[in-house]
């Protein structure tokens, strides 16, 4: 196993060492040995997070998961969240911000506007969960649906007691500190991201990554669509996502402003 922090290219790594480096890097550099409760609307995609623009975010895979816990309810089994404790001040000078918050712009009509730090003055930014913390924004904030005027994300909030809790408590996930180094912070999301593959999960009680029995029943095989979101970049997401639900190239184009302006007009 290779342990020199300079170098943190996973590709000769074997699954063991894969969740061994995981693991050291998370218990070197979080703030707390368990879990910490925090809100989505705190947060962020890191600027390391699968690279690319607004930290490989793609709206459509997003808005995707919001419409699945709007029909299907809360997710108890969702993955545990990384993230990185950011304060509010820095944010001005973070790349990965900046870039986070042109994205928001441009997808105004269907994105919450960017401000991280919710009131709070701490702000996170995101290794893993990317998508389910947005989904969660999108369904406080009831951002309009790239779906149709018909959907009412705020709903979900409404009706589910899960939904309220992570919205208002925050949602339990492993915070590291802010002088996390971007090599660790990159190293982090591409682990995250390749869990299925490696067959582990992080612990809801310790924060740890642990080996998973692929042939434990209670394991949920993930759909062909899952895993592949998982690895894609977020223009390749965003495809795919688009052919699974139907939507209009020309209208991501233009940030869906042809949708949400139906919205508005309601």
């Amino acid at each position: 196993m290779n342990t020199n922090d300079d170098d943190d290219d996973d590709d000769d790594d074997d699954d063991d060492d894969v969740v061994e480096r995981l693991n050291a890097h998370l218990t070197r550099w979080r703030v707390d040995d368990g879990l910490v409760r925090v809100r989505p609307s705190s947060t962020f995609p890191d600027g390391t997070n699968r690279g690319g623009v607004a930290g490989g975010i793609s709206i459509e895979h997003a808005h995707g998961i919001a419409l699945d816990i709007l029909k299907r309810g809360f997710d108890v089994d969702h993955d545990v969240p990384v993230v990185v404790r950011t304060r509010g001040e820095v944010l001005a000078s973070d790349e990965g911000y900046g870039r986070w918050r042109a994205f928001a712009r441009a997808n105004e009509g269907v994105t919450p506007r960017a401000n991280a730090e919710g009131g709070t003055g701490r702000a996170h930014a995101t290794l893993g969960s990317s998508h389910f913390m947005l989904a969660m924004k999108l369904i406080e904030f009831d951002v309009g649906s790239v779906f149709g005027r018909g959907i009412r994300y705020g709903e979900a909030k409404q009706r589910d007691a899960g939904v309220r809790e992570a919205i208002e408590l925050g949602v339990p996930s492993v915070v590291l500190r802010e002088e996390t180094p971007a090599r660790v912070r990159r190293y982090i999301s591409v682990a995250l991201n390749r869990s299925e593959d490696v067959g582990f999960k992080l612990c809801r009680e310790m924060g740890v990554a642990l080996r998973i029995s692929r042939d434990r029943e209670s394991v949920r095989e993930l759909t062909v669509f899952e895993a592949l979101s998982r690895t894609l970049d977020a223009e390749e997401l965003s495809s795919l996502a688009r052919i699974k639900y139907g939507l209009n190239l020309d209208d991501a184009e233009s940030g869906y402003v042809a949708v949400s302006a139906m919205r508005s007009r309601l």
